[in-house]
């Protein structure tokens, strides 16, 4: 049968405190690169998205609604107005929206001949707007079109100058739906990328915004505009509105946001080094905590080692009154000592809570129960019993035979109670019972029980009878436990006043 040392306990102490420690330690070094790759996508896929969305779609609706507002204040009769320059209050709308609005460059307005009006004022030769690339020749009423990149009219003015731009127009419709023109913003799209300046982009990334040609269209140096394209690669890798993926020959981590109309892409990238970088930051934190746990682990080892004699030593001191008597040389002989030492001080309880003679509860025991029911404020009945001339049995029949009266007396009181309710001897020959949870008639009848059955027992010496009289008092109607005592006594008193072998006050 294996037996369990303290040399044993000691061991399987310390498998049992590292072993988790270990598990954890490999668990952790397993799952920290699947969590420090899910932290480093979550943190980029939710830069991508709120960079977008106010790179984006902010302009994007900002320009939806003034299409529409124009849209809806523009008639025929104003297209022709404002493009004959007929009346200068005409012209006053569309210059203000210049002005307003630092992302737009200029605004074309035609009309269904393709007579045209550009602001600020400007004109080409040859200029015919319904053959402009950002024309949108289906066009359909309240249909905004972003164009692709394209060399601007400048290259009529400047042929050696490849000038790009991109515009967003609509065409325009009278109520009968029949077509009366287009209007067209040419973007500003170095003011555009100004919202992306002081934009912190988490491990040290870059952030732009290409066309689906793969031109840059925006990003923090207005200079790259159109003067670099993202690979090719990366477009055909947009296959769904987010996600990401990694270009092995550019060494990077791209994370993408697609959206249509405009079809434009937003591009967060990472260099593979910094997403390295980040990896092996997390394993060394780990490393650092392995090692310090290890340390400790092995100080608490060597301290336990050292100590642990002692230690036995002083509480096996402490609990035997310095006796050096049996000092114990490991954990088990403690143990038995303070088994010894439990023992004696059960016995101390139980003498000091049990009355010798009668094996009830002692007078100590009755103060601290009553003063605990009293405190917790449970109704409780107190009696107090009292053995009817029990000095004169003591003079007629000795001191021994009033011992075995008393033992008896009890011992039936104990039996009525079956262990429910409380007995005490209080001193000489008064008895006290505590009794809870019973009204007074109860309590009653079970004295009288008591009482009855002592009064009714045959003795053995000749011609002794035994009997007692009692006096019950009820808790609740009185303020202190000495009032309560009192009372009963007093009962008592009235008891032994009305000839003895009774209870006071009487069961009405």
């Amino acid at each position: 049968m294996f037996k369990l040392t303290s040399k044993k306990a000691l061991v399987i102490t310390a498998i049992v405190v590292i072993a988790p420690f270990v598990l954890i330690s490999i668990y952790s070094f397993l799952y920290i690169k699947s969590n420090a790759e899910s932290n480093f996508k979550e943190t980029m896929f939710r830069f991508t998205k709120n960079a977008s969305h106010a790179s984006i779609e902010v302009p994007v609706r900002k320009i939806n609604t003034l299409f529409t507002s124009l849209s809806a204040l523009m008639n025929k009769e104003d297209i022709t107005e404002s493009i004959s320059s007929g009346r200068p209050e005409s012209n006053a709308l569309l210059p203000s929206l210049i002005n307003a609005n630092d992302i737009f460059l200029n605004i074309i307005l035609s009309d269904d001949h393709d007579n045209y009006r550009i602001y600020p004022n400007r004109e080409y030769k040859n200029y015919k707007p319904s053959q402009r690339p950002w024309f949108p020749v289906d066009g359909m009423k309240d249909v905004i079109y972003f164009s692709d990149p394209y060399i601007s009219a400048n290259k009529n003015v400047a042929p050696n100058n490849d000038v790009n731009t991109i515009t967003v127009s609509m065409n325009l419709f009278d109520r009968q739906l029949d077509f009366i023109g287009n209007v067209a913003l040419d973007l500003n799209l170095s003011a555009l990328s100004a919202t992306l300046k002081g934009m912190v982009i988490p491990y040290e990334g870059r952030y732009m915004v290409a066309a689906m040609d793969g031109s840059i269209i925006m990003i923090t140096n207005p200079k790259e505009i159109f003067s670099r394209k993202v690979p090719a690669s990366w477009l055909s890798e947009v296959t769904e509105s987010s996600g990401y993926f990694r270009d092995k020959e550019s060494k990077q981590i791209v994370f993408y946001q697609a959206f249509q109309n405009p079809d434009w892409v937003a591009f967060a990238t990472v260099d593979n080094e910094q997403y390295n970088k980040l990896l092996n930051n997390s394993y060394s934190v780990l490393m650092y905590i392995m090692l310090g746990c290890m340390l400790c682990y092995l100080i608490i080892a060597i301290i336990a080692r050292v100590y642990f004699k002692q230690w036995i030593d002083m509480l096996y001191l402490n609990i035997n009154d310095n006796d050096v008597s049996e000092m114990p040389r490991n954990l088990e002989g403690l143990c038995k000592g303070i088994a010894k030492k439990n023992e004696t001080l059960k016995e101390a309880v139980q003498a000091a809570t049990t009355d010798p003679l009668t094996q009830i509860g002692s007078r100590r025991k009755f103060e601290q129960d009553i003063l605990n029911l009293f405190n917790a404020e449970k109704p409780f009945h107190l009696a107090m019993i009292d053995l009817d001339n029990f000095k004169k049995i003591n003079d007629t029949f000795g001191h021994q035979t009033g011992d075995s009266v008393l033992k008896n007396v009890s011992k039936i009181g104990a039996e009525r109670f079956s262990g429910l309710h409380s007995i005490y001897r209080f001193g000489g020959e008064e008895l006290v019972a505590l009794m809870c949870d019973l009204p007074f008639a109860e309590c009653y009848e079970l004295i009288d029980s008591w009482r009855y059955t002592v009064n009714q027992r045959k003795w053995r010496e000749p011609n002794l009878f035994v009997t007692f009289s009692c006096g019950i008092a009820h808790s609740t109607e009185y303020a202190s436990i000495d009032e309560i005592v009192s009372a009963a006594d007093q009962f008592l008193y009235q008891a032994k006043a009305a000839g003895k072998n009774c209870i006071y006050p009487p069961l009405s």
